[in-house]
């Protein structure tokens, strides 16, 4: 190991490292000789989760998003085929339980114990009678499955507690409106210009980049770039290929590439982009680093033509030597602020105070929304600032820790630029940080402090939320920020069917008057009134609220508008009718098809509807826990298919005496939420009935709460 390096360190603030060297290690707090050991057991706390390690190790063998059910498959028969018609296939793979999914011939099957799904997949398809067999996967909603994403509030900040501290909600990057769109390329290469990194760690050994150009331990320069078998990056400190030593501290790469690309694979963390790959680039030790070897990373990944890097590190005096080689770079310099607390305009720190065009120099800020107290600021100087305090990431070991300083806010910044770069493929460097600068959370308490006043946005950075199309609405619940001289609207887009009910309430910082708005589908912008189907705009006032019921089915366009003021907002989307009861005549129902009205004090509202109508149904969208279909019961009814969330019954409506408000059908112990109820006319007649009593009627539904 060299001793006595002054060039550069790591921009953290929980690693005091030698402290006396005039370009240590930055620290908000101390400038003595620090204890290691007091350090990892202080704010540094790891957060060891073994368990969950090695079961998404065995997970991550391709096994991930391929999960199913356990002696079930999913068959589609030829030509009116059944399971009785596979004879001894039948026996053989104990075959029962079948369900019709569709009209296709496509069932549902399940197959006795002890049967491996690929051999029971592989008998069926070579029968005649099939046309495929394959598993019943498990699927999800499309959100993050890693275990310790609610932690990460940098990514989504709900207001959860971290460090102690109560976070303020919306206070995030608004990652999960940049995963819309995009979580990465896997063509996007990021540079992590650093310490060393554990390149098997589960939640990044998917994401490390290969160098195409070289045979792996062949022991020679095979792309004839001065350096051997360096496959997956370069040990620029120690001269060798090796990106991993536990004695030299590459915690702080680890936990760096774990905030830009930490996988998306139900372990631990992820990453800002977790599809794109990182290139490691050592440069740093225990004590520091040279500009000579940080020149050398910086020109390695040039040569390989990587355009973003992150670079949380700085130290040492002015270098026109590597000024001259980022200038030239051709790529973005992410690089960190730096944790001394001061002005960058009067006391600058390199690299990140060089005065060029390719460098986005970024600050920190807390879950408050505060700029964090270590944390180096500047008006002209410093660009953006981005969560980094408290922020969980990758850790030796299969770990995962909580670090502080601008070398946490880094790559948050740094993962933006690369889901930029893989949406906006020829995008030059200068125009994703343009796309960064442009699209900021302002925030009041960054007035003065960063060039752009503001908070890093991804979602904004990919395409921006001020007009039609918008971002997709993925919650029941959306948190932001408006201004009404800087970002007047946030367009927000979801999918209605015909009849759903929606409703929508708005809540905002005291002192703003924010309005709401519904656009249609076939809205084109929000800068003007045409295409509007429902507001609310109270004077002097952000807490609004409307109602609409879906004409057609479509995607509809909610704006929330800053007509007076700057502040924060949160817009609550409830999909579907309440709990209560209603009628065959509520407009909470649709119908589809020729239904005849009944009128007869027998029934609950004075009426029923009924139809003996090929086509014929009736829906309603409901929020609740529960519904119940009324109706009545005689010898001209048949059989009735009502189906709750694709799961089908059919209730049978026949009777030899006339039965009204009979209960035909109750589902309870559904999730709170939203829930679609169809009743359709199958055609179908009761055992025992005359072949044309195949009626079905509806009296009332109620939705339980």
């Amino acid at each position: 190991m060299r001793i006595n390096k002054i060039v550069a360190s790591c921009i953290v603030s929980v690693s005091l490292l030698y402290s006396t060297v005039t370009v240590s290690a930055q620290s908000p707090s101390s400038s003595q000789p620090t204890n290691k050991k007091k350090v990892a057991e202080g704010v540094n706390s790891i957060v060891q989760i073994p368990k969950i390690a090695s079961k998404g190790v065995k997970v991550a063998n391709k096994q991930i998003g391929k999960r199913y059910k356990e002696q079930e498959l999913i068959v589609k028969f030829k030509n009116n085929a059944t399971v009785e018609s596979l004879g001894i296939i039948k026996n053989d793979l104990g075959l029962y339980g079948a369900q019709k999914l569709n009209d296709k011939g496509v069932q549902l099957v399940k197959f006795k114990k002890g049967i491996l799904i690929e051999q029971a997949i592989k008998t069926l398809n070579a029968s005649t009678n099939v046309e495929y067999a394959e598993p019943n996967y498990i699927v999800k909603p499309l959100g993050v499955s890693d275990p310790y994403y609610s932690y990460l509030w940098g990514m989504k900040n709900t207001g959860q507690t971290i460090g102690g501290v109560p976070g303020k909600a919306g206070i995030d990057i608004k990652a999960e409106t940049a995963w819309a769109k995009t979580k990465g390329s896997s063509s996007v290469v990021v540079a992590v210009i650093d310490t060393g990194m554990d390149i098997n760690h589960p939640d990044i050994k998917d994401n490390i980049w290969v160098n195409p150009g070289e045979i792996a331990g062949d022991g020679k320069d095979n792309d004839g770039n001065g350096y051997i078998d360096d496959v997956n990056g370069w040990n620029f400190y120690d001269n060798n290929n090796i990106l991993f030593y536990s004695t030299e501290e590459d915690y702080h790469g680890q936990h760096v590439a774990g905030t830009i690309a930490g996988n998306d694979n139900t372990i631990g963390v992820i990453g800002v982009a977790p599809n794109v790959k990182i290139m490691p680039l050592k440069f740093l030790g225990p004590d520091g680093g040279y500009t000579a070897d940080a020149i050398k990373a910086v020109e390695y990944a040039k040569a390989k033509g990587i355009k973003i890097s992150n670079n949380s590190w700085g130290g040492g005096g002015f270098s026109q030597a590597l000024s001259d080689s980022i200038k030239n770079s051709g790529s973005l310099f992410v690089a960190a602020a730096g944790n001394s607390g001061l002005n960058a305009d009067t006391s600058p720190m390199y690299p990140a105070a060089y005065n060029l065009s390719n460098i986005l120099s970024v600050a920190a800020i807390n879950n408050t929304g505060n700029l964090a107290s270590f944390s180096n600021y500047g008006a002209t100087s410093v660009d953006i600032a981005a969560p980094g305090e408290n922020i969980l990431s990758a850790y030796p070991g299969n770990s995962y820790a909580y670090l502080s300083g601008t070398s946490m806010a880094t790559p948050h910044a740094t993962g933006t630029a690369a889901l930029v770069k893989s949406v906006y493929t020829a995008y030059t460097p200068a125009q994703i940080k343009d796309a960064i600068m442009k699209s900021v959370t302002p925030l009041s308490s960054l007035t003065g402090k960063v060039v752009t006043g503001g908070l890093l946005n991804a979602g904004k950075a990919l395409g921006g939320d001020d007009d039609i199309p918008g971002v997709p609405l993925t919650s029941t619940s959306v948190s932001s920020t408006l201004s009404s001289t800087t970002d007047l609207d946030d367009v927000y887009f979801f999918k209605l069917i015909k009849g759903e009910r929606v409703t929508v309430s708005l809540s905002g910082t005291a002192g703003t008057d924010f309005d709401i708005y519904l656009y249609k589908s076939t809205a084109k912008t929000v800068k003007d009134s045409a295409g509007i189907v429902a507001f609310s705009e109270k004077a002097g006032t952000s807490t609004e609220s409307f109602t609409y019921i879906a004409p057609s089915d479509g995607t509809y366009y909610l704006d929330v508008y800053g007509y007076k003021g700057s502040g924060s907002y949160t817009a609550k989307v409830k999909y579907g009718t309440a709990a209560g009861t209603y009628e065959n005549t509520s407009k909470d129902l649709t119908y589809f098809g020729t239904w005849s009205t009944i009128s007869t004090t027998s029934a609950s509202g004075g009426s029923y509807a009924k139809v003996n109508e090929a086509g014929s149904s009736i829906r309603i969208v409901f929020n609740g826990t529960g519904v119940v279909y009324k109706g009545m019961k005689n010898s001209r009814q048949g059989i009735a298919k009502v189906t709750v969330d694709g799961v089908i019954t059919n209730p049978n409506l026949y009777s030899t005496t006339t039965v009204y408000k009979a209960e035909l059908f109750k589902k309870t112990g559904l999730s709170a939420g939203r829930h679609v109820l169809t009743i359709e006319w199958t055609g179908k007649a009761s055992a025992g009935a005359r072949k044309s009593a195949t009626e079905i009627n509806v009296d009332s539904i109620t939705v339980l709460p």
